[in-house]
């Protein structure tokens, strides 16, 4: 058992365990937070939990309340160590909790990795280090590194396995944290699975490529995981937006009653009133990767098309050995022009009348918007690569628009939920500016063609 003894006769931690016997006692205690809610800007409020070497529970839950919000602890990593000094043990909502005003109480925050130096990156003003806190810090530091954390067998939902309009738990890691021009911030958030194809209603608009206003650039799509779905967890509320401050790309974290929502086809997240952050032990993190291919290797589109078991076989292409690779691949390839095979959904064609198909010049144009499960991408159909496409005379209209449909899934025209086959396509990249060849870079499909429909 680790060596944390009472310091003096008249301030003393107290133990997790004992504090949930010491009601309406004020008390001082020193423990790792596991668990992080998300402050109220209504009542600068926020709420955590800790545990320490004899508490086996999940953590005794502590409430901070403060006149202003940089009074609130602004945690910088969940498993990282807080001491409290004079909280008081009350019952909140039926709970043993300990309370921590900011008139008499005090806290201050540690980083929880061994090794740091004993210094608090925030502290409250009438906080003051002891002789023996170092000792303390230095023993929960080594204690958190094999810590296993009762999460009172929470049940947590892969992403494959998310509905909408539901609210679950999610154990993931952070791929990349953002926010636009709007301050709207982006939780970017993967854990190897695929997110369920969308249904959706055609609108008169054109479809969004993603659920930020713009798509992120190349130089940030490259630390994005090329299989797997990446979901979007949308932070509004300006709380919120303070206690995300401590995720980091790279890290593993449980979030504890997401709401899942999909918008123009689209998969995202949002916090609820009940949303928590909660601590992924490193037992946990080694053991992701192997969870991570086995979920890929099950899951994956692009493995089932290899199979030829999974996409429809409506489209064919010129290029039956070449490998196939996702949109993310795509995207984040390291040179500008290329050629690719992929699986993917045509979920919109622009123009939508098959009788302005073709240019001024009588040429075949049109612009699609292909998805995947890693992502969605602009490409064209031009000239004669388009006539190869439908492969039927361009007077043609019914037969156009017979092929049409069934590549989108429906009557595009018809307003009902659409889920659109999976078919496979090659696309090369090129670029329209040799000046700016990145940022001018395109995506048109080739040698590939809708196969005969049976009458």
């Amino acid at each position: 058992m680790i060596d944390m003894e009472i310091r003096d006769d008249d301030y003393k931690y107290l133990r997790v365990q004992d504090a949930f016997k010491a009601l309406h006692l004020n008390v001082s205690l020193i423990g790792v937070i596991v668990e992080l809610g998300f402050p109220t800007a209504s009542d600068c409020s926020c709420t955590l939990k800790i545990v320490d070497p004899w508490h086996s529970g999940s953590g005794l839950p502590v409430k901070f309340i403060a006149r202003t919000s940089r009074a609130i602890p602004r945690v910088e990593s969940i498993g990282d160590i807080i001491i409290l000094s004079r909280v008081k043990i009350v019952l909140v909502n039926r709970k043993i909790t300990a309370l921590c005003n900011e008139k008499s109480s005090s806290f201050a925050l540690f980083d929880g990795k061994h090794g740091e130096d004993p210094v608090p990156y925030q502290s409250s003003a009438k906080f003051q280090m002891g002789e023996q806190d170092e000792n303390f810090l230095s023993n929960l530091r080594e204690w958190i590194i094999t810590y296993k954390f009762d999460d009172e067998s929470c049940c947590f939902t892969s992403l494959k396995d998310i509905k909408e309009g539901e609210y679950s738990n999610l154990n993931c890691q952070i791929v990349h944290v953002s926010k636009d021009d709007k301050d709207r911030s982006y939780i970017f958030v993967w854990d190897g699975t695929e997110m369920p194809p969308c249904s959706f209603v055609v609108k008169s608009e054109r479809l969004p490529l993603c659920v930020e206003p713009e798509m992120l650039p190349t130089h940030v799509l490259r630390n994005f995981p090329t299989f797997g779905s990446v979901l979007r967890i949308i932070v509004d509320n300006v709380a919120e937006k303070q206690a995300i401050q401590c995720l980091r790309p790279g890290q593993h974290v449980k979030f504890l009653n997401l709401f899942f929502q999909i918008n123009l086809g689209l998969w995202n997240a949002a916090f609820s009133p009940s949303t928590k952050m909660q601590y992924t032990m490193s037992r946990e993190m080694q053991s992701f990767t192997p969870q991570r291919e086995k979920f890929s290797s099950r899951w994956n589109p692009i493995t089932r098309c290899i199979s030829n078991t999974f996409h429809s076989g409506i489209t064919g292409v010129a290029h039956e050995d070449a490998p196939f690779v996702s949109l993310m691949d795509m995207l984040t390839y390291n040179s500008v022009t290329a050629k690719f095979r992929c699986v993917v959904r045509f979920i919109q064609v622009f123009p939508r009348d098959v009788r302005r198909f073709h240019d001024l010049n009588g040429k075949f144009k049109l612009l699609a918007i292909l998805e995947d499960a890693t992502a969605r991408v602009h490409a064209s159909l031009y000239a004669d690569e388009g006539e190869k496409f439908f492969g039927c005379d361009p007077a043609d209209e019914e037969a156009l628009v017979k092929k049409l449909d069934t590549l989108l899934g429906g009557d595009e025209m018809n307003q009902a939920p659409k889920n659109p086959p999976w078919v496979q396509c090659c696309l090369f990249s090129f670029y329209r500016n040799k000046n700016d060849q990145w940022g001018s870079r395109r995506f048109r499909i080739f040698d590939t063609w809708i196969n005969a429909l049976n009458q």
